[in-house]
């Protein structure tokens, strides 16, 4: 299937040309390597045989929340539903600090004192900015399953959840925040399969609350 690219809307492209107005030139010049490597690594997939639904380009963003506000946008393109993918890059405290990107749709809350029952680990924190750009070559906001081509020492181990799997396609950055692809799952696996990526597809739970009574 051939991608397809959608632009921003006009007032988007006026903002973000406003915006790089404003920026010094190191802000700017930033800015345009980042949407290049973006667009690089979209060719990448294409030349692997990875092909995705849709390209967007937008604003970027560091939440699954205002990735949501932007693709609504452009749901009269889609037709269809799609998953957005949080990602949580989390290591052991303690013990073997066993480093875990976990992958599940965004509405999802992961409880991280339940995955360290299903994934029989120490206490689990949140890796810091430097092990984050060491390891993946990225910084906080701008994770993607993606980035797992620079873990090339295979230190990361992925955890998917397997509901994944079921959806007709999920929205990702290639490698750049400020663009999202909708990809088919299949392409996804490829995608591990050749960066030798190993993955546990589990059952991902939810956060579960409790009521309490107050007396």
């Amino acid at each position: 299937m051939s991608a397809v690219s959608i632009p921003l809307k006009q007032n988007d492209y006026l903002s973000w040309l406003g915006k790089i107005t404003l920026c010094n030139v190191e802000e700017g010049k930033e800015k345009l390597k980042k949407m290049k490597m973006g667009q690089d690594f979209c060719q990448e997939l294409e030349q692997n045989g990875i092909f995705y639904t849709w390209c967007i380009r937008h604003p970027e963003v560091v939440s699954c929340i205002e990735s949501r506000h932007y693709y609504q946008r452009y749901q009269e393109y889609f037709q269809t539903d799609y998953s957005i993918c949080k990602h949580l890059l989390v290591q052991e405290r303690k013990g073997e600090k066993r480093i875990f990107l976990i992958v599940v749709e965004d509405e999802k809350e992961v409880d991280l004192h339940q995955m360290q029952e299903v994934l029989n680990c120490s206490k689990l924190e949140f890796v810091s900015k430097e092990k984050l750009e060491s390891l993946l070559h990225t910084y906080s906001g701008n994770i993607s399953i993606f980035h797992l081509k620079y873990d090339i020492n295979h230190q990361i181990k992925l955890v998917m959840d397997q509901d994944l799997l079921h959806k007709k396609l999920l929205a990702f950055h290639p490698l750049y925040n400020g663009m999202s692809v909708f990809i088919e799952p299949k392409y996804i696996l490829k995608y591990l399969k050749i960066i030798g990526c190993q993955k546990k597809m589990i059952s991902i739970p939810e956060k579960q609350y409790v009521l309490k009574k107050v007396l």
